[in-house]
């Protein structure tokens, strides 16, 4: 009996593609990195910033795909940007949803724009009257 191999070889890997071929999230994360990573890693407050605006935010490019981050995956992406820390380093360190002007407005000339679904939702309900007792 000849035995069973479960594991892949090279052998298995050669000549096949990724089946990914464009992947919007790691452009964004390159994107962030080059606009933003001098003065995130000059100043941890801009590193505040960077996370309200990836928290909850959702990022759509000129092509209709999207980037979105959990609160604890923005603030993994302000770490890696940073070079330093993990997440917990930044997770609620300010307002999710909330874009600074800084870095809506270079996003935007990258052809990226935004939205704060979450942030919209919580401000709806606030202003209800039916949320008024």
């Amino acid at each position: 009996m000849e035995p069973i191999n479960v594991f892949f070889t090279r052998d298995d890997f050669t000549g096949v593609a990724s089946t990914c071929v464009h992947r919007p999230a790691k452009q964004f994360k390159a994107i962030l990195d080059r606009l933003f990573g001098e003065r995130v890693r000059d100043d941890g407050a801009f590193g505040v910033d960077l996370w309200c605006a990836l928290a909850g935010v959702e990022w759509r490019n000129g092509q209709g795909e999207t980037v979105r981050y959990s609160h604890r995956v923005a603030g993994d992406v302000v770490a890696w940007v940073r070079e330093e820390g993990c997440y917990l380093d930044w997770y609620a360190s300010g307002e999710a949803g909330e874009v600074a002007n800084w870095i809506g407005g270079a996003l935007r000339d990258e052809g990226w724009s935004w939205s704060a679904p979450e942030r919209d939702r919580t401000r709806n309900n606030e202003r209800s009257p039916a949320h008024i007792s």
